[in-house]
C-alpha cells in the first residue's frame, strides 16, 4: 500500500476495519489492522496498524479491540467480530528519517 498524502492533519477520522491479518517479522508474530476512512477529504483511503495479539488489559491490542467494539471486549471473541464495525482512528504523521509518513494510532 503506498500513502500518496504529505499534509495529513492530525486528527481522528472515522473508519471501518476493513481486514486483520496475521503476519509475522522479526520481533514475532503481529497483527496487521487494516482501515479505511469513511468521510470527509480522506474517505476511502486505507491505513495500517501494527499491534501484538496480547489481550492484557491497557495493551495496545486490548485498546484497539476496545476501540473497534465501542466498550470492553467480550471475553470470547474473533476477528469476525471486529471486522466490518465502524470507529474512530487517530492519524498522525511518523517521521522516519526525514520523511513524515502517516500511521494509524
Amino acid at each position: 500500500m503506498q500513502f500518496a498524502f504529505r499534509d495529513i492533519e492530525p486528527d481522528f477520522y472515522r473508519a471501518r476495519l476493513l481486514e486483520i491479518r496475521k503476519e509475522s517479522g522479526r520481533r514475532g508474530d503481529y497483527l496487521r489492522l487494516i482501515f479505511t476512512v469513511t468521510d470527509g477529504e480522506l474517505r476511502g483511503a486505507e491505513f495500517s496498524g501494527f499491534i501484538k495479539p496480547t489481550a492484557v488489559k491497557y495493551s495496545k491490542f486490548y485498546r484497539w479491540v476496545r476501540n473497534v467494539f465501542g466498550e470492553d471486549p467480550p471475553s470470547d471473541f474473533s476477528d469476525k467480530d471486529l471486522v466490518g464495525k465502524d470507529c474512530l482512528i487517530f492519524i498522525s504523521k511518523k517521521t522516519t528519517g526525514s520523511t513524515p509518513l502517516p500511521r494509524a494510532v
